[in-house]
C-alpha cells in the first residue's frame, strides 16, 4: 500500500533538510580550511624563497669580497691566472660554499658571445674525483638569464637545469676595475627548495584538514537541533565563502538576532559562526600586518648591516705593496648590527694606527654609535700628536649632547713601521696580546684611561713597548674573553692567552684571528652568540722586510 502522502512528505523533508545541512556544513568547513590553508601556505612560501633568495644574495657579495679586485681585470685568455693562484682560489669558494651550504659559487667573463668561468667553487664529489671546472671552461650551457645579465647589467634570479644540476641561481654582474663586466653567481641545489616548499604545503592542508574535522565534528552534534532559522544561517554561510569572508550587516545583524531569540544549539551556532568570521578576518589582516611589518624590518636591518660592515676595512691583506707589516681582522655580530669596532690606516709612509672598541648595548643604536666613533677615530688619528691626544679628542666629541649617556671601550695605538715602536692609549678596554716571534705569549700593562663619552675632559695616558720581526700584538673586544658555553663558561683570557701560545710559529695575521675565533666558536658550541666578537691582530715582519723605495 501507499504511504500517506502527508508522512511521505515529512520523511522526505527530514532527510533532505539533514543532508542538506551535513552538505552546508562541509562546504564551509572545506572553504574555511582550504582559504586558511591556502593563505598559511602562500606566506610560508615567500618567506621561503625570500629567505633562500637573500641568502643568495648575500653569497654574491661574499664572493665578490673574496675574489681579489684586480683579478678580473688581469683575465685576457686561458693562460691569464696561473693555475696555482686558480686553484688557490677554487678552494678559498669551495669552503666558502660548503660553509653556506650552497651548491656552487663562480664568477664568469663574456668574451664576444662566449661565456667562460674564471672562478668557481667546487662539490666535495667534484673534489673527491677530481672534477673540478678548469680556469676558461666555455659555459655552452649557460642560461638566458646569464646572457641578459651580461646584456643590461640587472641583478636576476633564476631556476634552471643543466650539465650540473638542477638550480636556484643569482647572478649580479659587476663591473671590474677594468671597466669590463663579470657576473657573480651562487647556486642552491631546486631539490632542497621543492622539499622545504613541499612539508610547508604538508604542514598547512594538515592544518586545514584538522581545521574541516574539527567543523564537522561539531556541526554533527548540533545537525540535528537545527530548526527554522537554519535557512538564514545557511544563506549568511554560504554569502561569507563567496565573498572571502566580508560580512553584510545586515546579515549579521540577523545572526545577532537569532543568538539572541535561540537559548538552545541553533542560537549558538550563529553566535559562534558570527564571531568565527570575526576573529578569521582580524588574524587575516594581523597575519598580513605582521608579514608586511617583519618584512620591512628585516629588509632594513640587513641594509643596516651592509652599511655597518661597509664602513669597516675588509680587504687583506689592507697593504699588498708593503712587507712591513701584516693585518688581518674579523667581526662577527650577535645580531643583525651590532657595536664592536675596528679600523686601521696608514697616518703616513711610516705609521700605522690600529683601533678596536666595544660600544654598549647591542642592535641599532650601538651601531649608530660604533659608526660615529669609527669617523671619529679616523678624522682624528691623522692630525693628533699621540694616542692620548687622539683618545682624548674623541672622548670629547662623543661626550658631547650624549642624550642615551652611551659609551665605548676602545683601545689605540700606532705601530711606526720603521722601528717596531708601539705607543698605546687604553680607554677602559681589554688589554691586548703579544705574541712574540718565538710563539711566548704576554699581555700589555692595563693604563690610566675610562670609557670613551662619559666624561668630557677625562685624560689618557700614553705607554709606549717594542715589537721586533715577527711579533705580533693581538686585540680583541669582551665578546671573545666572556663568550659563554652551555654550562655558562666564559671563556677568559686564559684560554685566549693559550689559543695564542700554541699556534704555529710561522702563523700568519689572518691565521692567528680565525684560529682565535675559531677556538671560540668550539669551546661555545651550540650555544647563541650572546655579545659581538671583534678580533684584530698586526703583525710586524720588520722594516728590512719592507722592499726599497
Amino acid at each position: 500500500m501507499n504511504e500517506p502522502a502527508a508522512d511521505l512528505a515529512a520523511r522526505r523533508r527530514r532527510f533532505g533538510l539533514k543532508t542538506q545541512l551535513l552538505l552546508l556544513l562541509f562546504t564551509l568547513s572545506l572553504i574555511s580550511a582550504a582559504a586558511y590553508s591556502a593563505v598559511l601556505y602562500n606566506i610560508d612560501r615567500r618567506e621561503i624563497i625570500e629567505g633562500i633568495d637573500g641568502r643568495l644574495k648575500t653569497a654574491v657579495l661574499a664572493v665578490n669580497e673574496i675574489v681579489p679586485d684586480e683579478y678580473h681585470a688581469r683575465i685576457v685568455g686561458p693562460d691569464s691566472i696561473p693555475e696555482a693562484e686558480y686553484r688557490l682560489l677554487q678552494y678559498r669558494l669551495s669552503r666558502f660554499a660548503a660553509r653556506a651550504d650552497l651548491v656552487y659559487v663562480y664568477t664568469y667573463m663574456r668574451f664576444g658571445n662566449e661565456i667562460r668561468t674564471v672562478s668557481t667553487s667546487a662539490t666535495p664529489r667534484e673534489i673527491e674525483r677530481r672534477a673540478e671546472t678548469p680556469f676558461f671552461t666555455l659555459y655552452d650551457t649557460a642560461p638566458k638569464a646569464l646572457h641578459r645579465a651580461f646584456d643590461d647589467g640587472q641583478m636576476r634570479f633564476d631556476e634552471y637545469s643543466d650539465s650540473f644540476g638542477r638550480f636556484r641561481s643569482i647572478y649580479l654582474p659587476v663591473r671590474g676595475v677594468d671597466e669590463r663586466t663579470y657576473v657573480v653567481g651562487a647556486d642552491v641545489d631546486l631539490a632542497m627548495v621543492q622539499q622545504r616548499l613541499i612539508r610547508s604545503l604538508q604542514m598547512s592542508v594538515a592544518v586545514g584538514a584538522v581545521m574541516f574535522a574539527l567543523s564537522m565534528a561539531l556541526g554533527w552534534l548540533l545537525v540535528d537541533r537545527i530548526v527554522g532559522p537554519l535557512l538564514r544561517l545557511t544563506e549568511f554561510t554560504r554569502n561569507m565563502g563567496q565573498r572571502n569572508f566580508q560580512p553584510d550587516e545586515r546579515e549579521l545583524a540577523a545572526m545577532n538576532a537569532i543568538s539572541r531569540r535561540r537559548p538552545d544549539e541553533v542560537g549558538s551556532l550563529a553566535e559562534a559562526m558570527t564571531a568565527m568570521i570575526a576573529r578569521l578576518q582580524r588574524y587575516l589582516l594581523e597575519m598580513e600586518q605582521a608579514t608586511a611589518a617583519r618584512e620591512r624590518v628585516e629588509g632594513e636591518l640587513s641594509a643596516a648591516r651592509d652599511i655597518q660592515v661597509g664602513m669597516l676595512p675588509r680587504t687583506f691583506p689592507p697593504f699588498p705593496e708593503r712587507r712591513d707589516v701584516d693585518v688581518f681582522a674579523l667581526l662577527e655580530s650577535a645580531k643583525h648590527v651590532g657595536g664592536d669596532l675596528y679600523d686601521y690606516a696608514l697616518i703616513d709612509e711610516n705609521r700605522l694606527f690600529f683601533v678596536v672598541g666595544d660600544v654598549s648595548g647591542k642592535g641599532v643604536p650601538a651601531a649608530l654609535f660604533m659608526a660615529m666613533t669609527t669617523t671619529l677615530f679616523k678624522a682624528t688619528a691623522l692630525t693628533a700628536n699621540s694616542t692620548g691626544e687622539i683618545m682624548a679628542r674623541v672622548n670629547t666629541e662623543l661626550s658631547r649632547d650624549n642624550a642615551q649617556e652611551m659609551f665605548v671601550t676602545a683601545f689605540s695605538g700606532i705601530l711606526d713601521l720603521r722601528t717596531g715602536a708601539v705607543e698605546y692609549s687604553d680607554g677602559g678596554h681589554e688589554a691586548p696580546f703579544v705574541r712574540r716571534a718565538d710563539g711566548s705569549v704576554s699581555r700589555l700593562p692595563k693604563l690610566k684611561g675610562m670609557a670613551l663619552g662619559v666624561i668630557g675632559d677625562a685624560p689618557f695616558e700614553t705607554g709606549r713597548f717594542q715589537l721586533s720581526p715577527g711579533d705580533a700584538l693581538i686585540l680583541f673586544t669582551d665578546g671573545v674573553s666572556e663568550a659563554a658555553n652551555a654550562d655558562d663558561d666564559l671563556y677568559t683570557t686564559a684560554r685566549i692567552e693559550q689559543a695564542l701560545a700554541t699556534a704555529r710559529a710561522e702563523t700568519d695575521a689572518r691565521h692567528l684571528a680565525e684560529g682565535l675565533a675559531q677556538d671560540v666558536r668550539v669551546f661555545v658550541g651550540a650555544t647563541p652568540q650572546s655579545d659581538d666578537i671583534a678580533i684584530l691582530v698586526v703583525r710586524y715582519e720588520g722594516a728590512a722586510a719592507s722592499p726599497p723605495p
